[in-house]
């Protein structure tokens, strides 16, 4: 059997052309998409620091704004992954409840989010029960570790929800996926570093005024990070969506387009 190989940089190009395509092709969906990431922080930022700072009720919050983001942000994941592999193009922002698909394709993009917050949850936790510095950060590397190892397995799960793949499931992902973590943590880190470091620029920029809620540079700040997110959000989308059409063996099947050829 031909040995399976997921391309880097063919797969970056493709993927960034991708980006640059869907942006243009669904518009009002990407625009959707923008309004729903800033609505979050608007909300998430009127809320008072100090029931942040709570043990139980932030984390209480966190897991709601989670449900609250996967739930709204399903439809635009969804139409992204069946843009990069079924060429299909969906216009407008819909919250099919209706379909099948829907309820599922959530629940896993839910508890992936959940899943790799989870090594900062479980710090915060040991901080509290005084453990040793050495110790905290162990755990909290080796949780670290575990949490993006899983993940970039299940990498592929996604987009094979997305466009009705017979064989989505996680075991059938983690076989795919076998022997590539590398690659895939490769491809993800390069597609979205250039993004990253704008993130850290425009935070340097705007200063310490950017805290101060209500201000000027805070409302700034928040578009900015709003646009930045919807851009986050759907590079790893494409890049999942063309690791799928590369790897994807015991759950593909529906797939139209081929990926890059590697070089």
């Amino acid at each position: 059997m031909r040995q399976r190989r997921l391309p880097i940089m063919p797969t970056l190009v493709a993927a960034y052309g991708d980006l640059g395509r869907l942006l243009t092709a669904m518009r009002a969906l990407m625009l959707s998409a923008f309004l729903i990431m800033l609505a979050i922080s608007v909300a998430a930022e009127l809320v008072p620091q100090r029931l942040w700072d709570q043990q139980l009720v932030g984390e209480a919050l966190g897991l709601i704004q989670n449900a609250v983001e996967a739930f709204l942000l399903t439809p635009v994941v969804i139409a992204i992954h069946r843009f990069v592999i079924l060429d299909k193009i969906t216009r407008n922002y819909t919250v099919p409840i209706g379909e099948p698909v829907f309820g599922v394709f959530f629940g896993w993009l839910f508890a992936l989010k959940v899943f790799v917050g989870l090594p900062l949850d479980m710090l915060s936790l040991l901080q509290t029960l005084y453990w040793s510095l050495w110790t905290s950060t162990l755990v909290f590397a080796v949780a670290m570790v575990a949490a993006v190892t899983v993940t970039l397995r299940l990498s592929i799960l996604l987009p094979a929800l997305a466009v009705g793949a017979p064989g989505a499931t996680p075991l059938h992902a983690l076989a795919d996926t076998k022997g590539h973590v590398l690659r895939l943590l490769a491809l993800f880190c390069l597609a979205l570093a250039p993004w990253l470091a704008v993130a850290i620029g425009g935070a340097v920029l705007l200063g310490r005024g950017a805290t101060i809620t209500g201000s000027p540079l805070a409302m700034l700040s928040l578009v900015m990070g709003g646009v930045l997110q919807t851009i986050v959000l759907s590079l790893t989308a494409v890049v999942a969506s063309y690791a799928f059409m590369a790897l994807a063996e015991q759950v593909k099947r529906v797939v139209q387009r081929q990926p890059p050829a590697p070089v």
